[in-house]
């Protein structure tokens, strides 16, 4: 039990300081004093997601076939790669560097920790916990961003040099903790033989086969990726939004801040909602709630659409746990990190094709239609895909 908690709590040290990007709220405002336009920002962003689409998956299989340690370590270095770029650019080619990096960062962390911490709560048979170990990291993830977004507008106020200096001081201190952490006991992947890149294509196909196996995933996967995608663009699109509707970057930071906050609540008491509900009722009854809110953001006055943003984000923030719990149960130890990377993967290639052509349609039009085409396609799909499955079901 003593290893168990020695892991976690190490792995949630490491979590808070590995999130303290301290631009998150800012880094649109940051790329327009720079000289970037609406439609080079939302290149950059596809260069972001293009680096995980590449690599998701390599670098998911590098989690389980090599370690979740091995793969945290390299995920921080591009952390440290990230602030570095970024504190140098005044080029379009340097940024396009430090977003890659960035994106780098965010493969090699993706599934690594939750299977790091699922793998560690195997061992002690201690699963059922899960949802609530998640949440707390989720929180921990919230919280620290939180802090970087409040702490960010002050720094900014001094200078931009401060605002990504602290962020490669703090991912070098989220080195520290990874050296106290156990590498937790798992299923390996049978050595299949041959070259590395035969093991390789061994573990996608792994990956595959759990989608192929388990279609009670398949709407919630879809779903989480969809609505996922699109909180995505209106949340870092969102800042210069709320800067044209007459906010302060100061105030800018603290609106984001709340909704981190609040974001720490929703991941802390997901656990409980997931005892008091089946998964599928709330699956559909956030997706309903996921489009009024979004309409709202739309279509109300300006402190409503501060409000229906604050709620759309809390609704993903508390089904965030329980969606990673439900598809966690159906995985083997082996293939953890590598499906949760196919997922990584589809998010981000969604985002990669939508979020340049959202910001060249808000330089043609504005914001509110903009949004409007957002929620249209986004509809439309969630739509499709629905019939599409019941259409399936009743063959």
């Amino acid at each position: 039990m003593l290893k168990t908690k020695t892991n976690i709590y190490m792995l949630y040290f490491y979590i808070f300081f590995a999130q303290l990007f301290f631009d998150r709220a800012l880094w649109v405002i940051y790329l327009g004093d720079k000289g970037m336009t609406f439609g080079q920002i939302g290149i950059l962003e596809a260069f972001l997601h293009l680096a995980i689409v590449l690599f998701e998956v390599p670098t998911g299989m590098v989690a389980d076939l090599y370690g979740r340690k091995t793969s945290l370590v390299l995920g921080n270095f591009f952390s440290l790669l990230y602030g570095l770029f970024m504190m140098i650019s005044g080029s379009f080619s340097l940024f396009t560097l430090a977003f890659m990096s960035m994106g780098l960062m965010i493969t090699f962390h993706s599934g690594a920790e939750q299977a790091f911490a699922y793998d560690t709560l195997k061992n002690e048979k201690r699963e059922k916990d899960y949802t609530k170990v998640v949440g707390s990291m989720t929180a921990l993830a919230l919280l620290s961003l939180s802090v970087a977004k409040f702490l960010g507008g002050f720094l900014a106020e001094v200078s931009w040099e401060w605002v990504y200096g602290s962020t490669i001081f703090t991912h070098v201190l989220a080195i520290i903790p990874l050296f106290f952490m156990k590498e937790p006991e798992r299923d390996k992947t049978e050595d299949i033989g041959g070259r590395w890149y035969h093991q390789w294509v061994h573990q996608f196909k792994l990956g595959t086969r759990v989608w192929r196996n388990n279609p009670i995933i398949h709407k919630p996967v879809v779903l989480f990726i969809l609505a996922s995608s699109v909180l995505v663009i209106i949340t870092f699109y969102g800042q210069e939004y709320f800067i044209q509707l007459g906010y302060s970057p100061v105030v800018v930071g603290a609106v984001f801040t709340i909704e981190g906050l609040l974001g720490v609540v929703m991941a802390k008491i997901a656990y409980k909602v997931e005892e008091r509900f089946k998964f599928f009722n709330l699956l559909y009854y956030g997706l309903g709630l996921y489009v009024l809110f979004f309409i709202l953001f739309i279509f109300a006055s300006n402190w409503a659409i501060l409000l229906s943003f604050l709620f759309l984000a809390q609704l993903l923030s508390l089904f965030e746990p329980i969606f990673t719990a439900f598809v966690q149960n159906l995985l083997t130890s082996n293939v953890r990190s590598t499906f949760f990377s196919m997922i990584g993967l589809t998010e981000s290639f969604v985002i990669m094709i939508s979020f340049p052509l959202f910001g060249y349609a808000v330089e043609k039009t504005d914001f509110t239609q903009g949004f409007m085409g957002l929620l249209i396609i986004f509809f439309t799909m969630v739509t499709g895909f629905l019939l599409l499955q019941k259409f399936q079901t009743d063959k």
